[in-house]
């Protein structure tokens, strides 16, 4: 079973430590991941997803092919549909990587994601691709 904790004061520690010794006493094991500093928000991990699928979609939209490479296929590479996933892992991962020099997403700090998404912009401006704004959630009922 996974917990966790969001620590911004030290008055939380004593609320983790409590936790701890809880689950200890009762026989189990506890391994503790510390990540320092803010990682990106649910929102920004939601939109990010949103965005990568709407990107797929234009590439696929647009012709714009996605060429996988392998030896096994002839003359080494094959050409695939552009994915949520394939966007992610092939285009933003590579881009967060050589920006902030972070592989997984998860683990992003919240300033990392507009510096990444410029880039992109940045990127796919200068091959005369204009890709989606990103995502933005609108409150209902709000003006």
């Amino acid at each position: 079973m996974a917990e966790g904790f969001f620590i911004e004061h030290k008055r939380q520690i004593d609320h983790l430590m409590s936790r701890v010794t809880e689950i200890v006493e009762a026989g189990n094991v506890v391994s503790l991941s510390l990540l320092v500093g803010r990682t990106r928000s649910s929102r920004q991990q939601a939109a990010l997803e949103v965005w990568c699928r709407q990107v797929a979609d234009l590439l696929n939209e647009s012709g714009i092919p996605r060429a996988i490479h392998s030896p096994i296929y002839k003359n080494g590479e094959m050409e695939s549909s552009w994915t949520q996933a394939s966007v992610k892992g092939e285009l933003w991962r590579p881009m967060q990587m050589a920006i902030v020099d972070i592989e997984s997403t998860a683990e992003a700090k919240t300033a990392d994601y507009p510096k990444v998404y410029d880039e992109l912009v940045k990127w796919f401006g200068n091959k005369g691709v204009s890709v989606p704004p990103w995502p933005v959630k609108v409150e209902r009922g709000r003006n």
